[in-house]
């Protein structure tokens, strides 16, 4: 609420406009209702500092501040326990540190290569919190640099990556990170996602092989990491291409890491439990394996229990997209494919928008406030906070009555 006030009191947005650029920075939805190349630097900046420590989160901050078990569980929602140190306060001033170095490293890279310092602080910002506010319209496509755009894609896979598998690489412990199941998993999903994307391009756009390959590959970055920094115009782009992009936006990056959407871990653990269905049914039953996968700590076991948490997490994702966009379409009119888009958009923090949430209603934009915050904090803590408010304020009355 604090960060709305200088829009606020600038006059540059009402309250529901600068409260949705608050919430969508803090969120790192990246989503905006403003024009950047209108505002002026201090604007600017502060949208930026707003999705990094967003992004860092503010757990990590408690726990180098305060530390003890009061914040084990909080922690252990935005940094997956596998590979975490015994002493919390360490691991977070760890991961806190990495954090730092990469941007620093970042924004220098980005000087380097031609950025304006100003414009270099401002997008290390957002591509390591996979944010997405930039200091242009047209994003990172207004520098047309194929250098910035590489270190904008390291700079987003860093941030989408799990903190547990940044502890273990500057350990340079890579042996143990080529074994975890969801580094694996990303690797074939870009490796699957990034080709066909190119073809497309390539098949129904005519843009040739070099410029097919550069767009696809950002966009595929972008999306995955749930950043939304564009270097193209998607609205061109074929609608197959489209279709792969809000798919990209339901997976997410990985758990533990500053991005949103489904996450990694859990699309991978559901594409072993179906691919283990199938085998079971034309395979003698001798043959059948149990079910691991690989962590930052070592292999687990994919047990029921895991099984069952991860269908209920999918199922109440997918129930909040299906009543978010019939809510978009009711207060917009607008067609069902578009709300789909701009809703998964928000829910997943990615940041991409079709134009609708610039010129959309307040209820739209509440909607999509609170997508970015069930999108960022994990559904289930969400509703395990507001629960645990109304039963102690039930208990308070029931209390006063007595």
């Amino acid at each position: 609420l604090g960060s709305s006030l200088p829009f606020v009191i600038s006059g540059r947005l009402d309250f529901v406009h600068a409260l949705f650029e608050s919430v969508s920075g803090w969120s790192t939805g990246g989503m905006t209702v403003v024009n950047p190349d209108t505002l002026p630097h201090i604007f600017l900046f502060h949208r930026a500092f707003m999705q990094y420590c967003g992004g860092l989160g503010f757990v990590i901050i408690i726990g180098i501040v305060i530390g003890g078990r009061q914040v084990m569980s909080m922690y252990n929602t935005e940094v997956h326990p596998g590979g975490a140190q015994p002493n919390l306060r360490r691991t977070s001033l760890t991961i806190f540190l990495i954090y730092m170095s990469c941007f620093a490293l970042g924004a220098a890279l980005y000087r380097v290569f031609g950025m304006p310092l100003f414009d270099a602080i401002c997008h290390a910002m957002g591509s390591l919190a996979t944010a997405g506010f930039s200091v242009h319209s047209s994003s990172i496509g207004y520098y047309d640099s194929l250098p910035i755009e590489i270190i904008t894609m390291l700079l987003m896979l860093v941030g989408s990556t799990n903190f547990a598998v940044l502890l273990l690489l500057v350990r340079r412990k890579f042996r143990r990170v080529a074994k975890i199941s969801e580094v694996r998993f990303l690797g074939c999903v870009l490796l699957i996602f990034i080709p066909l994307s190119v073809f497309s391009l390539i098949a129904h756009n005519d843009f040739g092989f070099a410029r097919s390959l550069r767009e696809a590959t950002f966009a595929v970055i972008s999306v995955l990491s749930t950043t939304g920094f564009t270097t193209a115009n998607y609205a061109l782009w074929p609608p197959f291409v489209v279709g792969l992009i809000m798919l990209l936006m339901l997976l997410g990056g990985a758990t533990g890491s500053t991005a949103g959407g489904i996450k990694l871990t859990r699309a991978y653990i559901l594409v072993r439990v179906t691919k283990s269905n199938i085998f079971r049914r034309v395979s003698p039953s001798h043959r059948i394996r149990a079910m691991r996968y690989g962590t930052a700590q070592g292999e687990e076991p994919i047990d029921g229990v895991l099984v069952r948490d991860t269908l209920e997490f999918v199922t109440v994702y997918a129930a909040i997209i299906f009543i978010g966009t019939l809510l978009i379409t009711h207060f917009e009119d607008s067609s069902l494919m578009d709300a789909l888009f701009e809703f998964t958009a928000a829910f997943g923090t990615v940041g991409l928008s079709n134009g609708l949430t610039a010129h959309a209603s307040t209820p739209t934009l509440v909607v999509e406030m609170v997508a970015m915050l069930l999108g960022r904090l994990e559904i289930f803590i969400v509703f395990i906070g507001v629960f645990s408010a109304f039963d102690k304020v039930r208990d308070r009355i029931t209390k006063k009555s007595m």
